[in-house]
């Protein structure tokens, strides 16, 4: 049994383009629509108890919006995509009305840190946060454009290799 991973594009059980990228090894696999944004992994399934359970604390929205897929018994679902210092991609609206939302991380001022403590910690600030009130929207079948503004997409697929540069 080989723990290498490998890679294939695979048609998109939510667009039906191949635009979908399967990393997979003997084990496991994980996919990732880049045309709607949608994930799945091996074990997102009706079965899988953790999967299940993870669901139920994820935002109605993605619960609203999850897609299952009846050739692979797998179930999709909107990614969130955090990046750390880039900042974060998300779902946001109802089912009938929503879109993508890229907001970037950015750094609180020495002055402002004292309105954000971080919890359980006394005298400790936060020093980022994300600017979801100047995020850029886009169109529910935008998530490429999404992860373009953030800089993490390279020849249609997502690169993160330089998403740790200077650190």
């Amino acid at each position: 049994m080989s723990n290498e991973y490998k890679e294939e594009k695979v048609a998109s059980p939510i667009t039906g383009l191949d635009n979908c990228f399967k990393v997979f090894n003997d084990t496991e696999a994980h996919y990732l629509c880049m045309g709607s944004g949608y994930m799945a992994s091996s074990n997102f399934t009706l079965e899988d108890e953790n999967f299940q359970k993870q669901m139920e604390n994820s935002p109605e929205l993605v619960k609203a919006l999850q897609h299952y897929d009846e050739e692979t018994d797998l179930i999709w679902i909107p990614t969130v995509l955090n990046m750390g210092k880039l900042g974060m991609i998300f779902p946001e609206g109802n089912l009938g009305n929503w879109n993508w939302v890229y907001a970037k991380n950015v750094d609180i001022s020495e002055e402002e840190q004292k309105n954000y403590p971080v919890p359980g910690k006394d005298g400790e600030y936060y020093k980022s946060k994300l600017d979801v009130d100047n995020a850029q929207r886009f169109d529910k079948d935008k998530f490429l454009e999404a992860c373009q503004a953030m800089g993490v997409v390279k020849d249609g697929r997502l690169d993160t290799s330089g998403v740790n540069d200077g650190e």
